[in-house]
């Protein structure tokens, strides 16, 4: 059965944009400046200040944006990077690209991100940084990563893929870490309309090296520093990330009012449970898990319903056959645990309150 409660329904932000979008993307067929230019300069800098960061580097895609940001960071072949378990595979996937050897550490049960008290059991002599998702949009322990950091002369590379405008103790994430990396896979809450993603930081001369490997290590026209890529956001995406920025601290402050809907209704409702959005922390609830062992009928009760829901994710990255070779065979229970009864509940800007009120009712009668 066809869901028409979708976990995600991008066709309101796109008729909202169609107009200004066309327009600007006219300009761009007359301009043929498909490449750099106006459109992605403006998105840059725009982002960047929208973080309160130093600078901003568009990229191709999320991943790319975790590689060349390893790269920039000075990965090194065999060198171990901390990981969570529980996270999109890409997170690990990149350190391996990059030359270096994931380290999986498991996560918190309150908030399923990266376990700060594992991460120091797992630290060895070949570890050189940590990666901090900001799992669902709700950040990371930054203060404890940035203390277990600087104990170990590590860096920590943030990984705010699904955390545009989440904040920690008042400040943007993305502006923390060595270096931040971003998707915006057409999904995520600052979404455009096919691949794109950047490199945030606070230091320039780091993000002048982004800007150079991403653009096959080029110092000047046809001369090369270093070998690079060829990962850049192009003007057309540019153009899609510039309309909608404006419109985010508002989308964000509308999920979060949905959130607090479903939290209401379903409160006590059988053995359901939200993860916890921690003090000082700011989500933008990219994702709405719910957690209950009854998980898969639940899914299937819902679908019957025609309401669409997610499962992010099925599998930690401990378990994944790509990953086994570097396995050390320990069990992660918490993430473990987290892949077996997370159940993501429809969540996203333009949806309304009787979509929300209907997936109430039908996981109620369930129960």
């Amino acid at each position: 059965m066809t869901a028409d409660v979708r976990p995600l329904d991008l066709e309101p932000v796109a008729r909202q944009l169609e107009e200004d979008l066309l327009a600007r993307w006219r300009d761009l067929l007359r301009t043929t400046s498909f490449i750099g230019g106006a459109e992605v300069q403006s998105f840059e800098t725009s982002f960047a200040r929208f973080l309160g960061a130093e600078g901003c580097v568009g990229v191709a895609n999320g991943t790319d944006a975790l590689v060349v940001a390893l790269k920039a960071l000075d990965l090194q072949p065999g060198d171990e990077v901390l990981v969570p378990a529980f996270t999109f595979f890409a997170t690990a996937e990149a350190v391996v690209w990059a030359g270096g050897i994931p380290r999986i550490v498991d996560i918190e049960p309150q908030t399923f991100n990266l376990s700060v008290e594992d991460a120091a059991r797992r630290i060895g002599p070949r570890t050189v940084g940590v990666i901090g998702v900001h799992l669902y949009g709700t950040p990371c322990d930054l203060e404890g990563l940035q203390s277990l950091c600087a104990a170990h002369d590590l860096w920590l590379l943030e990984d705010a893929a699904q955390a545009h405008g989440a904040r920690y103790r008042g400040r943007c994430v993305g502006t923390f870490g060595a270096l931040a990396t971003w998707s915006f896979y057409p999904s995520k809450n600052l979404g455009c309309f096919g691949d794109g993603g950047a490199v945030s930081g606070m230091d320039s001369d780091r993000l002048a090296r982004v800007r150079s490997l991403a653009n096959h290590g080029r110092t000047a026209h046809y001369h090369h520093g270093e070998v690079g890529t060829n990962s850049r956001l192009d003007a057309l995406q540019a153009a899609v990330l510039n309309l909608r920025l404006p419109s985010l601290v508002d989308d964000n402050r509308r999920r979060a009012e949905l959130v607090a809907r479903y939290r209401e209704g379903l409160a006590a409702v059988g053995d359901l449970t939200f993860l916890q959005v921690p003090q000082g922390t700011e989500s933008v609830y990219h994702q709405l898990p719910v957690l209950t062992g009854r998980r898969d009928d639940l899914q299937v009760h819902l679908q019957g319903l025609g309401i669409g829901t997610g499962i992010h994710y099925p599998l930690p990255l401990h378990l994944q056959p790509a990953l086994a070779s570097m396995s050390d065979g320990d069990a992660r229970p918490v993430s473990e645990r987290a892949a077996e009864t997370n159940l993501c509940l429809p969540i996203y800007a333009q949806l309304d309150e009787a979509a929300v009120d209907r997936v109430i009712d039908a996981i109620r009668d369930f129960f």
